[in-house]
């Protein structure tokens, strides 16, 4: 579906943008830092897979945001969380 892809380009955006915030300069730091294998990590970023909830779990406790900074959809109004206006794109 349409929208479902919508969603994952929107959540692989606003992750590598929390990654980056949170201090992880490459995907594969991130990976190792989650347990990941970096291939499994990159994936979410280029939004070709979607992570299981526990892993997104660790995600955001990792990276320091809510699911909600990860997948809410945009509305409209300026973002005042961790990953300002440029995520919500």
């Amino acid at each position: 579906m349409r929208n479902d892809r919508q969603v994952l380009k929107r959540f692989a955006a606003r992750l590598r943008a929390a990654r980056i915030t949170a201090g992880f300069d490459t995907a594969e730091g991130c990976a190792r830092a989650l347990g990941l294998e970096p291939h499994t990590y990159r994936s979410y970023e280029a939004a070709n897979r979607q992570p299981p909830l526990s892993t997104l779990s660790r995600m955001c406790e990792l990276l320091g945001v809510s699911p909600n900074d990860l997948l809410q959809p945009s509305s409209g109004r300026r973002r005042s969380g961790p990953l300002g206006d440029s995520a919500a794109a």
